[in-house]
C-alpha cells in the first residue's frame, strides 16, 4: 500500500501535463460538454444494481441504504483491485457510464439536482454556465448547511468524480463515443491516478476499434495513457534506485526520471531499471510527447512556432525535429518560456548521452556501430547500456574523421550524426557532450577557469589553448571531434551566427533561421561554404560589400582557431582525404597537416592541389590562418608589427614584416624557423607571396608565363628590368612590381633554402668550401668569393647572381646588412640600385666602416671582372662593345666571367 500511495502521488505531476498532448478543440469548457446523444444515454442507462453483470454489487453494497445508480459507483469506487477485476465487463461498463455521466451537464440538469437537490436547484443552476461545472458546485457545497441532503448529495457525487476528473474529462470529450459504442468502459481496476484510471477503457478500444475509423483526438489521448503507463513501469521497477541514487527527488516527478538517466551508467543502477530508462528513451526519440516535462513546459512555443510542422496530432513528432525548432526560435531572436529553455537544455544532454534517442541515428548506423564500435556495441548488449555516458556516439563521431576510406562509417550515418550535433547544439555549450565533457573538465578548471558560460566562450577558450601545456591529449581529441562538425556548419557556431547571420544572408545565400523548416532543399552550407564566402568578404576592396565590424572579428577568431587542423577545414578535408592518408598520416602537432600537405603540394591529386593552393594563398595574406607562427611569432608580431596588428587586416603585410625582421636578435628560434618555412612554401608559387602577386600578376601573365615557381617567375621578371635599364628604355614592369621582385631577389640571397635550385647545382661546393658558414647571406658570399673554385653548374648559378646584385645593389643581402650604417650616413636618398657606386664614393672616407669598406671593395674586383657586372658601364658603352669586342662575346662562354677581357678592349681602343 506504501508503494502504491507513493506512485500516487508521483503521478500527480503528469496530471497537470496530461492536457498538453491533447489538442486544443478537445479541451473545452467543462461546463459545455454535451454530446447530442446524452439525453439518449442518460436514458438507456437502466439501474446498474439490476443488471445480469452487476449482482455482485448487491452482495458487496448491502451497508448502503440507496440502491441508486450514483450509490452503486461510489461502492464499487471503494471496492479492491480483486474485487474490481471479478466484476463482468458489462458491468464495469455501466459504472463507467455513471462515472462519465457525472461530468455531463445534461445530466446534472436533468437527473441530478431534481432528484438530490430540487429546493437548492435554483441556486445551483448557474454553475451550468461556469468553465468548471463541479469546482462551481462544489464551492456552493460548502456553503449548504451540514444538514441538507442535498449538501450530502454533492459530496458524495464530487467523491465519484475523483481528484482528477479534470484531465480525465479530455478523455470523455475524445473517445466517449467510441467507448459507447464498443462498451469499453471499464472501472480503473488497478487505481491508478489521472488519465491512467482509464487504461482499461484504452486497451479495450485498441483491441476492438477500426485505427482507420477511430477518431483522431481519441487517439492522441490513448497515446497519452500509454506514455504514462510506461513511465509508471518505469518507476516501479526503479523504486530501489531512485531511494538509492536519488533519495533528494520526488518520486515520479519530472527530476525525478532525469537524476535516473544520469546515474544510467551508473554500476550501482540495476540492469532491470536501465533496461526501463534504455526502452523510455527509445519511444521519446521517436516522439517527444514521451517527455512529460518537454512537452508541458514547451506546450505553447511549440504550438506558437509550428513546430510539428504540420503533423497530425495522433501522429508521432521525433524529439529532434522539436528541438531543432525550438533552438532555432530561440537563436533567431525570440525567446522561449524559463522553464521550456531548462527542458530544452535538459534534453539537448539528454541526446549526446544516448545514442539510442535518436531513431535516426538507430537505423542511419546500424551497421557502422557493430563495425566501428565493436566493444561500445557489446557493452550496451551485455548490460543493456547504451555504452558509458556518449562513448558509442563519439566512436562514431570519430570515424567520421578517418583518413581512410575504409575506416569511415558510412555517408548516411554522417549525416544522422550532423543532425544530432545540431539537434544538441553540442558546439554551444561544452557540458552537454558528456565524454567532452569528463575529458576537459580539468582543463577548463585551469585554462579557462574565468571565461563566463554560454555561447560557446569556453568551447572558443579550449580551442586557443591547442597546443599550449594546458591541455591534455583526450580533450583535445574529443574537442576536435565535435568541433570537426561545427566547422561544417557556420550555424553551430553561436558567436559566429550571431555577429554574421546578416551578413551571411547578404552575401553567402545563408538561410534566413537558424532551422529552417520550410526549406527542404541543400543546406547551402554544403553548397558554397559559408565561412570561406565570410572570409573572402572580409578583405574584399569593394566598400559596398564589406562585413560589419563584429562579424569581421568573428569571421578572423574562426579562420584562426580552425587552422590548427585540417578537420576544420573542410573545403581542404573533403577534398585531400587520400594525399592525408597517404602522406601525412602520423601527423598530429598544431597545424602540421596542412604543413605537410603544401610541402607535397606537386605530388597532389589535381582536385586537392586546387584547394591546398587556395587556402595557401589566403593564408599567405591573413597571418592569424598559419596556426605554427601565430604560435611561435605572437612576441614579434607585438613588437615589431603592432601597426598592422592594430589595423586589422593583413593583406601579407604581416608577413613581410615578419620576413624583415627574420633575423633580428630578439627573434626566437620557433619563430624564424616557422618565417623561412613559409618562405620556402612560398617559392612552389608567386601566388603564395600576396604583395608580389597583387603588384605582379598581369606581368607575369605577360611575360613569364613559362614559368613555373615563383623563382622563376621573378628572375623571368628580373630579367625583363635589367634588360630595360640596360637599355636606358622606358621601364614596362611598373614601380610596385619591381620593387617585389627586387624584395624577392634580396630574400633569396639572405638564404640557400630560398633558392633551391642554387642549393641543388652547388650542393658539393657548399658541403666542400662553406659547411661553416650558416649566418644569413654567408653561404652565399661563401661561393662568390671561391668563384674560381666552383664546378661549372654552381659557376654558372654564381654568375646569374653576381650580375643580379651587381647590377641592382638593392638585391645584394651581405652589402645592404653590412654596410646598413654607412647606408644611412652616406646614402641616405639614394636608390637602392644605386648604394653601391654612392657607397664606393665614400669608401676611403676615414670613419667609413671597415667592414664596409671590405664588401665595397669585393664588389668592385668582381664588377671588374665582366662587364656585364656593370649596367653603368653596359649603358654608356654599349655601342662600343658591340663595335671593337664583339668577337671577345662571340668567343665567351656563357655565364662565365670575361676577367676584364672587354674593359681591356675598350681600353686600348680608347
Amino acid at each position: 500500500m506504501k508503494f502504491k500511495c507513493l506512485l500516487l502521488l508521483s503521478w500527480l505531476w503528469a496530471a497537470a501535463g496530461d492536457d498538453d498532448v491533447l489538442p486544443a478543440k478537445v479541451r473545452i469548457r467543462r461546463a459545455s460538454v454535451v454530446a447530442d446523444n446524452t439525453k439518449a444515454t442518460a436514458a438507456q442507462l437502466h439501474s446498474i444494481i439490476d443488471l445480469p453483470g452487476c449482482k455482485d454489487l448487491q452482495n458487496y453494497c448491502t451497508h448502503l441504504k440507496s440502491t441508486d445508480n450514483l450509490a452503486m459507483l461510489e461502492c464499487a469506487l471503494s471496492f479492491s483491485s480483486s474485487q474490481l477485476e471479478a466484476l463482468p465487463d458489462d458491468c464495469q461498463h455501466a459504472l463507467w457510464l455513471q462515472q462519465r455521466q457525472l461530468q455531463l451537464n445534461s445530466w446534472v440538469e436533468h437527473t441530478f439536482l431534481p432528484s438530490y437537490c430540487a429546493d437548492e436547484q435554483t441556486k445551483l443552476l448557474t454553475c451550468l454556465n461556469s468553465v468548471d461545472l463541479w469546482s462551481c458546485l462544489e464551492d456552493k457545497r460548502q456553503q449548504l448547511p451540514q444538514s441538507s441532503g442535498c449538501q450530502q448529495q454533492l459530496r458524495r457525487a464530487y467523491t465519484s468524480l475523483g481528484q482528477d476528473y479534470a484531465s480525465i474529462g479530455d478523455f470523455y470529450a475524445a473517445c466517449g463515443g467510441q467507448v459507447e459504442q464498443l462498451k469499453c468502459g471499464r472501472m480503473n481496476v488497478e487505481h491508478l491516478p489521472s488519465m491512467l484510471s482509464q487504461l482499461g477503457t484504452a486497451q479495450c478500444l485498441v483491441a476492438h476499434a477500426s485505427q482507420s475509423t477511430m477518431d483522431i483526438n481519441c487517439k492522441v489521448a490513448i497515446n497519452s495513457i500509454e506514455q504514462q503507463r510506461g513511465m509508471l513501469e518505469l518507476f516501479r521497477v526503479c523504486s530501489g534506485d531512485l531511494t538509492a541514487l536519488c533519495p533528494q527527488e520526488r518520486a515520479g516527478s519530472a527530476n525525478s526520471y532525469k537524476c535516473l538517466v544520469r546515474h544510467k551508467n551508473d554500476p550501482a543502477l540495476s540492469s532491470q531499471c536501465a533496461a526501463q530508462i534504455t526502452l523510455r528513451d527509445q519511444q521519446m526519440g521517436k516522439d517527444y510527447r514521451v517527455s512529460h516535462g518537454l512537452a508541458k513546459a514547451c506546450k505553447d512555443d511549440i504550438k506558437l512556432h509550428h513546430c510539428r510542422r504540420g503533423v497530425s496530432e495522433d501522429k508521432q513528432v521525433r524529439l529532434a525535429q522539436i528541438l531543432l525548432c525550438l533552438e532555432s526560435v530561440s537563436k533567431n531572436g525570440t525567446k522561449l518560456a524559463p522553464e521550456c529553455l531548462v527542458e530544452l537544455d535538459d534534453h539537448r544532454r539528454m541526446l549526446m548521452t544516448d545514442f539510442q534517442l535518436s531513431p535516426e541515428l538507430l537505423s542511419d548506423c546500424a551497421d557502422d556501430i557493430p563495425k566501428f564500435c565493436p566493444d561500445e556495441h557489446k557493452s550496451q548488449l551485455v548490460n543493456g547500456l547504451s555504452s558509458s555516458g556518449g562513448e558509442i556516439i563519439h566512436c562514431l563521431m570519430y570515424h567520421v574523421r578517418a583518413r581512410r576510406p575504409q575506416r569511415r562509417v558510412t555517408a548516411q550515418c554522417q549525416r544522422g550524426l550532423e543532425t544530432l550535433i545540431k539537434a544538441s547544439d553540442a558546439g554551444e555549450d561544452w557540458r552537454v557532450d558528456p565524454v567532452l565533457r569528463r575529458a576537459c573538465k580539468k582543463v577548463v578548471d585551469v585554462a579557462c577557469k574565468d571565461v563566463e558560460g554560454g555561447e560557446a566562450r569556453v568551447m572558443s577558450c579550449l580551442l586557443e589553448h591547442i597546443g599550449t601545456t594546458a591541455m591534455r591529449p583526450e580533450c583535445e581529441q574529443a574537442l576536435l571531434i565535435i568541433e570537426y562538425f561545427v566547422a561544417r556548419d557556420f550555424k553551430l557556431d553561436p558567436q559566429l551566427y550571431k555577429h554574421c547571420r546578416d551578413d551571411a544572408v547578404k552575401y553567402c545565400r545563408a538561410k534566413h533561421q537558424w532551422d529552417d523548416i520550410q526549406d527542404v532543399q541543400m543546406d547551402p552550407e554544403r553548397g558554397p561554404m559559408i565561412l570561406p564566402c565570410l572570409h573572402r568578404m572580409a578583405y574584399s576592396e569593394d566598400e559596398h560589400h564589406t562585413l560589419r565590424k563584429d562579424c569581421f572579428r568573428e569571421v578572423k577568431r574562426v579562420m584562426r582557431q580552425r587552422a590548427i587542423s585540417v578537420d576544420l577545414i573542410p573545403e581542404v578535408e573533403d577534398y585531400c582525404l587520400l594525399d592525408l592518408s597517404q602522406f601525412c598520416g602520423e601527423l598530429t602537432e598544431k597545424g602540421s597537416e596542412m604543413e605537410c600537405l603544401q610541402n607535397r603540394l606537386e605530388k597532389l591529386q589535381p582536385e586537392c592541389k586546387a584547394v591546398v593552393t587556395k587556402y595557401t594563398e589566403e593564408e599567405a595574406a591573413n597571418i592569424e590562418m598559419n596556426p605554427v607562427i601565430m604560435a611561435t611569432c605572437s612576441e614579434a608580431m607585438q613588437k615589431h608589427c603592432s601597426e598592422i596588428l592594430n589595423a586589422g587586416k593583413d593583406g601579407g603585410n604581416m608577413m613581410d614584416c615578419l620576413i624583415s625582421h627574420k633575423n633580428d636578435a630578439d627573434l626566437n628560434k620557433g619563430c624564424r624557423a616557422a618565417i623561412e618555412h613559409f618562405q620556402i612554401i612560398s617559392l612552389k608559387s608567386y601566388h603564395f607571396t600576396t604583395k608580389f602577386k597583387e603588384a605582379c600578376r598581369p606581368h607575369v601573365l605577360r611575360f613569364c608565363g613559362a614559368s613555373a615557381t615563383k623563382n622563376e617567375v621573378v628572375a623571368c621578371l628580373s630579367e625583363v628590368m635589367r634588360n630595360d635599364t640596360i637599355r636606358a628604355q622606358r621601364h614596362q614592369i611598373p614601380k610596385e612590381c619591381r620593387q617585389q621582385v627586387k624584395s624577392q631577389l634580396y630574400q633569396q640571397r639572405e638564404s640557400i633554402s630560398l633558392d633551391p635550385k642554387l642549393a641543388n647545382v652547388c650542393k658539393n661546393e657548399l658541403k666542400q668550401f662553406c659547411s661553416d658558414q650558416n649566418g644569413p647571406g654567408q653561404a652565399l658570399e661563401c661561393l662568390i668569393q671561391k668563384t674560381p673554385r666552383l664546378g661549372k653548374n654552381c659557376h654558372h648559378a654564381i654568375f646569374m647572381i653576381k650580375r643580379s646584385e651587381l647590377g641592382d645593389s638593392g638585391t645584394d643581402y651581405t652589402l645592404i646588412n653590412t654596410c646598413k650604417e654607412m647606408i644611412y650616413k652616406f646614402c641616405p636618398n639614394t636608390e637602392s640600385m644605386q648604394l653601391l657606386n654612392c657607397l664606393k664614393t665614400y669608401k676611403d672616407d676615414p670613419t667609413f666602416d671597415q667592414r664596409c669598406h671590405l664588401v665595397v671593395v669585393n664588389r668592385m674586383i668582381e664588377q671588374n671582372t665582366d662587364f656585364r657586372f656593370n649596367p653603368t658601364l653596359q649603358s654608356a658603352c654599349g655601342k662600343n662593345i658591340d663595335r671593337y669586342c664583339s668577337n671577345i662575346v662571340i668567343q665567351s662562354q656563357p655565364n662565365e666571367e670575361l676577367n676584364g677581357k672587354v674593359s681591356s678592349q675598350l681600353t686600348y681602343f680608347n
